[in-house]
């Protein structure tokens, strides 16, 4: 888990149960443009499926509502989601730099 650490303050869900995702602050810049926040918005939505309520972005934080009684799970999933594309990412870079 070493790895999302990188790139990932922490994901946790907040008192009224939203899933947080806090972005390392190198990372600001990207949530800023609209195209980002427009695939973070798909990639979300098709990661939780019909659990999906609503997505949030902030300066380095991103907010996920899913439905009552899932947040746990979600959380679980974004987590694994998310560590999963990182990894995906960085074997994409290290071959590209060869």
């Amino acid at each position: 888990m070493s790895i999302i650490k990188q790139f990932v303050n922490y994901i946790k869900l907040d008192e009224e149960k939203r899933i947080l995702v806090s972005l390392k602050k190198q990372l600001e810049p990207y949530l800023q443009e609209s195209k980002n926040r427009k695939m973070l918005r798909t990639s979300v939505e098709s990661i939780i499926g019909s659990d999906f309520t609503q997505l949030e972005i902030g300066k380095n934080v991103v907010r996920v509502t899913v439905k009552e009684g899932t947040e746990d799970e979600n959380l679980e999933l974004i987590e694994t989601e998310l560590i999963k594309n990182i990894e995906m990412a960085m074997e994409f870079m290290n071959k590209k730099n060869k």
